[in-house]
């Protein structure tokens, strides 16, 4: 038997259906998702030279932006940061450097590697600690001694993206907001 239905009103019936059915999960891009605040790299009591500082905070920046665990990277004193909803601080204090030579790298592997162990803490802007953690970033074997910033960047950005961090206030929010019930019905309330 044909239906005088058309094909449009069909579509959009078993899409809507199958929505409705099966609801949507989000991926780990897609969900609701921090913004962080990238402070000022703190030197410590250590003798850390300011193109080090320099040069950690700016890899960080980038490192943390590739991990695509954030909805935003800001920098330190951002405007955008008091208009940020879910907004995390990340500061960064240096425990201990050991000065390099890139010239005894080069002639053996076994000294003039560059070290550098940082202590960072991400937290709310109220002072709820989410994550700290004690990171390494060297050079060892070829390379500048400003390569071991980069490599710290990097260091901090992979314990960042493999740690578990709660879901930011306005995703619980619209969770809340937006429940499946028992039967698969989509309930949907407004404020």
């Amino acid at each position: 038997m044909k239906t005088n239905r058309p094909a449009l009103f069909v579509t959009t019936t078993v899409l809507l259906t199958l929505a409705i059915a099966q609801p949507a999960r989000l991926s780990a891009e897609s969900a609701a998702q921090w913004t962080v605040q990238v402070s000022k790299v703190n030197p410590g009591a250590v003798g850390l030279t300011p193109s080090f500082q320099v040069a950690i905070y700016e890899n960080l920046l980038q490192e943390l932006s590739k991990t695509k665990r954030f909805n935003g990277v800001l920098r330190d004193g951002d405007q955008k940061a008091s208009n940020a909803t879910d907004l995390l601080l990340l500061n960064t204090v240096v425990e201990k450097y050991t000065a390099g030579s890139e010239t005894r790298r080069a002639v053996t592997t076994v000294t003039g590697a560059t070290k550098l162990i940082v202590h960072t803490q991400l937290s709310t802007p109220d002072g709820k600690i989410i994550l700290e953690s004690t990171v390494h970033g060297n050079v060892r074997f070829m390379g500048g001694n400003l390569r071991a910033t980069h490599n710290l960047a990097r260091n901090i950005a992979k314990t960042i993206k493999k740690s578990s961090m709660p879901e930011p206030p306005s995703s619980v929010v619209t969770k809340a907001m937006n429940s499946t019930s028992s039967d698969g019905v989509v309930v949907v309330a407004f404020p």
